[in-house]
């Protein structure tokens, strides 16, 4: 395995979790860039490769559906489609399913 290329700034904070599909690279930490208060805690990527879910400390789920500006994949734009509020507390984990998602607390 090798690095083939580095997100050098793509963070301020650490890097918590790591997920990729079709040669992409989807990462999440503490430092609120992806509209969360607290760290991410997980990522899932939706079956068809058109959607992304992501969880964290504040028991908050972000559903993110991919913008097509018809652009190139350099750069592809997602935009928070919903938020789930019913955790009570962390949202630790989750993977997206055909249908929709399972969460683990």
């Amino acid at each position: 395995m090798a690095c083939i290329d580095s997100v050098g700034s793509a963070h301020s904070d650490a890097v918590n979790v790591v997920s990729s599909s079709g040669g992409i690279v989807y990462t999440g930490s503490a430092d609120g860039k992806i509209k969360h208060d607290s760290s991410v805690n997980a990522l899932g990527l939706t079956p068809d490769g058109a959607g992304l879910a992501s969880c964290g400390g504040g028991g908050v789920i972000l559903v993110w559906e991919r913008r097509d500006d018809g652009g190139d994949d350099e750069e592809m734009n997602f935009f928070v489609a919903c938020c789930l509020k019913g955790h009570k507390g962390a949202v630790l984990s989750l993977v997206c399913v055909s249908d929709g998602l399972v969460t683990d607390l």
